[in-house]
């Protein structure tokens, strides 16, 4: 029988194997989704190089509205945006993988060992993402039996949806978390004249963490919280085809990317953002392009079952950590 240390050591490796397979599967999306763009013919009589309206949030703030773009340009502007906070991410604060250590996690496979760096911040943002997975499952259940529904933003076109879903999250992380919480974060802890402006914008906690208090921590949690409800809201209010349902689950979201944007910088925010939209949106029309399984819903979709899984097994690892950790954190405070 497994005793505690066993059994961790066991979690570890499955978690380890778990987070190889979803940076392969999340770094290959890159490459699908310029396959379905400019090499498929999946938009039907909308095509890379044709205009299309593009309503970018932070626009709107200066009466601008629904200005075409060329979807293909456009769409190669978001993805290296998307790449460079990708390989940002994976490079800081050190490598997620080091391979220098040989000693095989893989021996059925014959590989050397890949050891996970625990504190970069791909690793950070897929795991928290793995737990955002599961809760918005569970939420979704719980809220379908009660009859409230999410809504479905798809619009009737495959190459039209993708290309708006990998539009959001700059789009949205841009006006949410550096306009709505980056800047009054720097209002409210950053002296003047400290020229600390656009770095605080990427990466708040850099410049906030030396001074934090108890009442510096209760203030940007009831900011971070105000900021995920207009988040959450936002995807009702503004239209685009979602429900009512969707305000708790884009609000769970909205917690969680603006604590990553806070923590761990701008590029981890876009980053959970890209893997909730991009990533899982590209396999799906992936799936169609091939087998010609259904590209706007989740059922029947092979590829959408597999990488739904291993997001399953990640989160439900991820959050048992968490809450043992709390758990642990909060017995601590009691002896105290």
């Amino acid at each position: 029988m497994l005793n505690k240390s066993s059994l961790n050591k066991v979690l570890i490796y499955i978690e380890n194997i778990l987070l190889v397979i979803v940076i392969l599967v999340t770094a290959f999306s890159f490459l699908i989704g310029v396959f379905l763009v400019f090499f498929t013919n999946i938009g039907e009589e909308v095509h890379w190089f044709s205009d299309v309206p593009l309503d970018f949030l932070i626009f709107g703030i200066f009466g601008l509205s629904s200005i075409s773009f060329n979807l293909g340009i456009s769409f190669m502007f978001f993805w290296t945006v998307y790449l460079a906070c990708y390989l940002f991410c994976f490079l800081k604060p050190l490598s997620v993988l080091h391979l220098s250590s040989v000693k095989k996690p893989f021996q059925m496979f014959g590989l050397a060992r890949i050891k996970i760096q625990r504190d970069n911040y791909l690793t950070i943002t897929i795991s928290w993402f793995s737990g955002y997975f599961v809760l918005s499952i569970l939420i979704d259940i719980i809220q379908q039996l009660l009859g409230v529904k999410l809504g479905n933003p798809l619009t009737a076109n495959p190459l039209l949806s993708f290309f708006y879903l990998s539009a959001a999250p700059l789009n949205e992380e841009i006006f949410f978390r550096v306009l709505l919480l980056g800047i009054p974060l720097f209002l409210l802890f950053i002296p003047f004249g400290k020229g600390l402006f656009l770095s605080t914008l990427y990466h708040p906690y850099k410049n906030i963490s030396y001074k934090k208090g108890k009442y510096t921590t209760i203030a940007i949690a009831i900011i971070i919280a105000l900021n995920s409800l207009a988040f959450g809201l936002s995807h009702v209010l503004f239209g685009g085809g979602y429900e009512i349902g969707k305000i708790t689950q884009a609000g769970l979201g909205g917690v969680i990317i603006a604590w990553l944007y806070y923590r761990y910088s701008l590029s981890s925010a876009i980053t959970f953002h890209w893997i909730s939209n991009f990533v899982f949106f590209a396999y799906s029309i992936f799936g169609y392009f091939l087998f010609q399984s259904p590209w706007n819903t989740e059922s029947d979709n092979i590829f959408l079952a597999i990488i739904s899984v291993v997001f399953i097994a990640m989160g439900v690892i991820f959050l048992c950590r968490l809450f043992e950790q709390l758990i642990k954190k909060y017995l601590k405070k009691l002896e105290m």
